[in-house]
């Protein structure tokens, strides 16, 4: 791949190409539809902003239902520092 000659992992050249991929499309979508420059930026900027809602959002629900895991093992004793025999 030509991703190979930069020095990229595997992982970060999978993910450029794909966004230089999702660019791609979204350019040739735009010649189709004769959009100007400005309503492609709109679009790009409202898909980037909607992932990044949608990671935050899985983020917040993670660290909840940690902290509500915690909260509920420490009301019902079940401590994972403590362990019986171990004084």
């Amino acid at each position: 791949m030509i991703f190979s000659m930069l020095n990229l992992r595997k992982k970060t050249s999978a993910t450029v190409a794909g966004v230089v991929i999702a660019g791609l499309c979204l350019w040739g979508v735009a010649m189709w539809h004769n959009m100007s420059r400005g309503e492609i930026l709109n679009i790009l900027l409202g898909s980037v902003l909607l992932v990044l809602a949608i990671i935050g959002m899985a983020f917040l629900l993670i660290v909840c239902f940690k902290l509500i895991g915690k909260m509920l093992g420490k009301v019902f004793g079940n401590d994972e520092d403590s362990t019986p025999g171990q004084g």
